[in-house]
């Protein structure tokens, strides 16, 4: 990917433009196929929330036969079986393995084998996790969700945290992502309604994420492989504020003006999002979105295929997945 470096570009200007080689990313749009995800017996289905990169492992939020609130999981697309009780399930990796929240602490879970997370010493007396990669690494807080850090990641095969620098400072903060790599992204809140949005690499190196010339906040939203998206952000809400990528480096790199709020990545570089209150798109280059058919999208896998939710005229939603033909 290709950076500009040096150079004063006006807000304008890169809000019109993509910065880096537009051929890159340039493709035709899908012939989707869209079908159901069935929804386990005896469960009423409420949304699809999480899933793994390669999207072999889907997480979907609903109630069991006594209304009781839990996460149950599609593995290739078909349901497991599994139904966890009382817990927002949070993130999942490409083995299965599950990223959870319950009452008193975070948790992974392997196989329906739970493993404790503990808070970082001298913190909350409970954890809270927020995203598990592929290694199973977990990234999160002490602290009851996502509040005041500090932002703590938990090594693959270690309940002990490693502690972030510089996130105890009594902000309130929330963890939005941790990539292959290690690098973790988080949002922090200052004062004034001032966002700062920051990158730590596997070595704890602590990088702020830019805003573009004028602007008064980054919102990071998530990170895949390095590549930081989020939303530049104006000081005065009326105004659009534009969604961008950042490198490693804190830098803008690539600005979208065809969408307003960045969902998920594939491999190809091709970004879902939001493009207005009732429509999500596929950007697979500048000037071309393109809308998968029959459900919106929430979730996008490495591979382009897209998931998400369909809803009809007496607000039901079943689960759906598209697949780019």
């Amino acid at each position: 990917m290709v950076k500009v470096r040096g150079l004063v570009l006006s807000a304008a200007f890169l809000a019109a433009c993509v910065v880096g080689s537009p051929t890159a990313y340039a493709a035709a749009a899908c012939e989707w196929v869209t079908t159901d995800l069935p929804v386990p017996a005896g469960v009423t289905f409420n949304d699809v929330h999480a899933g793994s990169d390669n999207g072999e492992w889907v997480l979907g939020q609903g109630y069991d036969a006594a209304y009781v609130a839990g996460t149950f999981v599609w593995h290739n697309g078909v349901p497991t079986g599994e139904f966890i009780p009382q817990a927002r399930v949070g993130d999942v990796n490409n083995y299965g393995v599950l990223m959870s929240n319950a009452n008193d602490a975070a948790y992974r879970i392997k196989d329906g084998v739970r493993e404790r997370l503990e808070p970082a010493p001298e913190s909350s007396s409970r954890s809270w996790g927020e995203h598990i990669n592929n290694a199973g690494d977990v990234a999160g807080l002490s602290g009851y969700m996502s509040m005041y850090g500090p932002v703590l990641v938990w090594p693959a095969g270690s309940t002990t945290p490693r502690e972030l620098p510089n996130t105890r400072n009594g902000l309130v903060r929330i963890v939005k992502g941790i990539d292959d790599a290690g690098n973790v992204v988080a949002l922090e809140m200052g004062p004034v309604n001032q966002h700062f949005s920051h990158v730590w690499d596997r070595d704890g190196r602590q990088t702020r994420l830019e805003t573009l010339p004028g602007d008064y906040s980054a919102d990071v939203e998530f990170i895949r492989d390095g590549r930081i998206f989020g939303k530049s952000v104006p000081q005065d809400w009326q105004q659009p504020s534009t969604v961008v990528e950042w490198g490693m480096d804190g830098k803008v790199v690539r600005t979208f003006p065809e969408i307003y709020n960045p969902l998920d990545v594939d491999a190809s570089g091709h970004v879902l999002g939001q493009v207005s209150n009732s429509r999500n798109a596929v950007w697979r280059g500048p000037g071309q979105l393109d809308t998968p058919p029959g459900l919106q999208g929430v979730l996008m896998a490495e591979n382009g295929d897209v998931y998400g939710t369909e809803s009809d005229e007496n607000f039901k939603s079943r689960p759906r997945h598209a697949r780019c033909g």
